[in-house]
């Protein structure tokens, strides 16, 4: 035998009446119910709808009360329920049955209701019982002192407790709960799908640690509805101690909203929203925040003057019909720093068809046409800088372009020309700069480009497997400029083309043995086209990054966007190997490299690709065991000297789990950049463990973030109290230490507890 909390939680359930007494019960006071959980009984018993079977020790029938009185081993069943109890009293004139002494109730679903005493209709459901509990498939448990059905919807439960943890341990003896919650009264309404706390206690491992007069929590074992949601607690040198209670309010079937204030000891609260719509078509998710403060830096020291200070992170797509889709983000804050003053996450997510980098907002609307053949994108792009120097000065979003429209579109007929793919390509774009990047009391550079492309490739496989891939590609660009400079006003109409003929090559060997199969294939690329010189009165917009890795070695451009264009005569030649032993492991190697006829100046020097040759693309990946994968890609000059680096592995295995990753990058216009960083939980038992978190400034010799927590976790609560160190100066916000407090409780958590949760 094993003790055993109980829920309300089916029709046939039980909540309460007015205790007799305010003390809630304690999980040792629970009443006891067989620690094994029976089957679940069919509908199907071959009684029927209206067949009736009684078995028991002793049957007394009394015509004179109409009533038949079973006593010793009794057993009922009707209509798939089952009944059990040291003595069953059936009173036929008042449609009542009444169950003494280890009362049990079976459903058909294989939920369990157990009392010392127990009131049924003629249907045998419960109207009321003292000694109850309950016990559902899902293993969500409710226990009260007395349990009375008020009518079908409501519920009523004294001195009850619930808890949706494993009650019982392996051997069958009680297990105290991971988390529970006790209460002088509990009513659940099915109506409302809501189940409300008098005097409500939640205990974590049997220890008090929250009382509130009044509780309430949609109900698990109904759909989506309305309640408190999961708190948040912190403390922090920026903002105190702080407290987020979330509530989600759920509207309609399709419609809900989460209000959550955040209050803090040292500045002034922070109220969050959050507003989703599910639509025929699609969904909105919006997020908003708002507080009435002064600035304050990573102490929580204020200054300045107290302003409103808001931010809007709204997103929606909406399929128009099975061709046509259109969507929108709008991602806009009042302070650069906001979001780190007040914790707030998930902010640079994508949700359209072009991101943006970390510390900067996009906002966009687009449409898109998509079938078999063709492709067909139109969009609204404008950006919002966040970068902050040391002296709180935050970068000019005027220089940043609005892009309204941009247009890109792909066309490829279904049949085949001249034995090859052909397609079709179009670009179109606007950008309005309303402040230039060098002098912001100038105007920016505005332009217009239309560009037009098509392109042919056709596949064959000659002698023994050697694959050739003629292609041939056409474009031409039409720009219209205007302040390309800050000291040049004028306005330019450019046109240019460029033709580019070629031809990839692969020969791939392939040999097995026994599992193992290893495959070798040599790679290679000619592209032959006109010299080209970059016309000075196009402004970089598109292609100011240039990136060189395995993923576009083989490409004809390496420039990233359509401003700056490859030319001349190059070549790309590499290797790749790939060994797979089965069961999903394997190794893999890319070793390549660009050779061109003429240097191309408008290339960086630290790209690697501004010599005759390039530098030297590795990249590698191995999963050795389960588990377990490394990867590794460089930048090698003529020396073998590493200009970028990048190597990480990732492990998983029953009690531990994280990341390693060591990132040395000399290839970008702001100088070196070294860093290491981690993150790992590491279980020292079964439920105990520890989190790790670290990032380090290996150029600086700094720690840019350190965290380092302590975790419990079971099938039904995880619990992570964590301390977070912060080095990293934006701005006025300095360094700042937090200790904040993860808790995920299984049946109330918001977002549903996930005991994998990990980022």
């Amino acid at each position: 035998m094993c003790v055993s909390p109980v829920l309300a939680q089916t029709e046939t359930s039980l909540p309460v009446r007015a205790p007799n007494s305010a003390a809630p019960l304690l999980p040792s006071e629970l009443p006891k119910t067989t620690a094994s959980r029976p089957k679940p009984v069919p509908v199907d018993d071959g009684l029927g709808q209206r067949g009736f079977y009684l078995e028991a020790d002793t049957l007394i029938r009394d015509d004179h009360a109409n009533s038949w009185t079973a006593r010793g081993s009794v057993e009922a069943r009707y209509q798939g329920r089952v009944l059990r109890g040291d003595e069953v009293i059936y009173n036929i004139a008042a449609g009542t049955v009444v169950a003494n002494g280890h009362a049990q109730i079976i459903q058909p679903d294989g939920t369990v209701q157990t009392a010392d005493h127990i009131v049924l209709d003629d249907k045998m459901r419960a109207g009321f019982a003292r000694g109850f509990a309950l016990h559902t498939p899902e293993n969500m448990t409710f226990a009260a002192d007395v349990a009375v059905r008020r009518s079908e919807t409501v519920n009523e439960l004294s001195r009850a407790v619930y808890t949706p943890c494993q009650i019982c341990a392996e051997d069958g003896s009680p297990e105290t709960p991971s988390w529970s919650i006790s209460a002088s009264k509990v009513i659940q309404d099915h109506q409302r799908h809501l189940v409300y706390y008098r005097n409500a206690v939640l205990s974590i491992k049997g220890v008090p640690v929250f009382y509130t007069p009044v509780f309430w929590h949609p109900d698990p074992d109904s759909p989506r509805a309305s309640g408190l949601l999961m708190p948040k607690a912190s403390s922090s040198t920026k903002r105190g101690l702080s407290y987020e209670q979330p509530y989600l309010q759920v509207i309609s079937p399709s419609q809900e909203l989460t209000i959550s204030p955040q209050i803090n000891t040292k500045e002034n609260p922070f109220l969050n929203l959050e507003w989703r719509k599910q639509f025929y078509s699609g969904q909105i998710d919006a997020r908003f925040g708002y507080t009435y403060e002064r600035d304050f830096d990573g102490k929580g020291n204020k200054f300045g003057a107290l302003t409103s200070r808001s931010f809007v992170l709204a997103n929606g797509a909406f399929d128009l019909n099975s061709n046509w889709s259109w969507g929108f983000d709008v991602d806009r804050t009042s302070d650069a720093l906001l979001f780190q003053k007040y914790d707030i996450s998930n902010v640079y997510e994508n949700h359209g068809p072009y991101n943006s980098d970390s510390q900067r907002l996009l906002s966009q609307i687009f449409a898109t046409r998509q079938d078999s053949n063709s492709y067909l994108s139109i969009s609204a792009l404008d950006f919002q800088g966040l970068r902050t120097n040391a002296a709180g000065i935050t970068e000019n979003s005027g220089a940043f372009p609005v892009v309204a429209p941009l247009i890109e579109a792909r066309y490829e007929p279904a049949a085949q020309i001249l034995g090859g793919r052909l397609r079709f390509v179009g670009s179109a774009v606007v950008l309005s700069t309303s402040d230039s990047a060098v002098d912001p009391t100038q105007p920016g550079p505005d332009s217009r480009r239309a560009t037009a492309e098509v392109n042919w490739q056709r596949n064959f496989t000659v002698g023994p497997g050697i694959r050739l891939s003629p292609f041939l590609d056409l474009r031409g660009d039409f720009y219209n400029v205007s302040n390309p400079t800050a000291t040049d006003h004028g306005t330019y109409n450019i046109s240019r083309g460029v033709g580019t003929a070629g031809l990839d090559v692969s020969w791939p060997f392939i040999k097995q043995a026994g599992s193992t199969s290893i495959i070798l294939e040599p790679l290679g690329q000619i592209a032959l086209s006109p010299n080209i010189t970059q016309n000075s009165h196009i402004p970089n917009e598109d292609s100011v990054v240039t990136t060189f890795d395995e993923t576009n070695l083989f490409s004809t451009d390496h420039f990233s966007g359509y401003d700056l264009i490859e030319g001349g005569q190059r070549v790309n030649v590499g290797g790749r190997a790939t060994v797979a032993w089965g069961d999903g492991l394997s190794a893999r190697l890319l070793l390549g490299r660009t050779f061109r006829a003429q240097t191309e100046t408008a290339f960086p020097a630290y790209s690697g690709l501004n010599g005759h040759s390039s530098n030297w693309v590795v990249a590698a990946d191995t999963t050795p065991v389960g588990g377990l994968s490394i990867f590794s890609r460089a930048l090698l000059d003529d020396s073998f000297n590493a200009q970028n680096t990048e190597v990480g592995v990732n492990f998983a295995h029953t009690r531990t789990r994280g990341y390693i990753r060591y990132d040395d990058d000399n290839t970008q216009p702001t100088g070196r950049t070294r860093s290491v960083e981690g993150a790992g939980e590491f279980f020292v038992t079964r439920h105990w463990g520890v989190s790790l978190v670290g990032i380090r400034d290996l150029q600086v010799s700094s720690w840019r973030k350190r965290n380092v927590g302590l975790i419990y976790m079971d099938d039904c609560i995880r619990v992570e109290v964590v301390y977070q160190h912060e080095d990293t100066v934006v701005g006025r916000l300095g360094k700042s230490d937090a200790v904040f407090v993860r808790l995920k409780l299984a049946t109330l958590d918001g977002e549903g507890y996930k005991n994998a949760d990990f980022h």
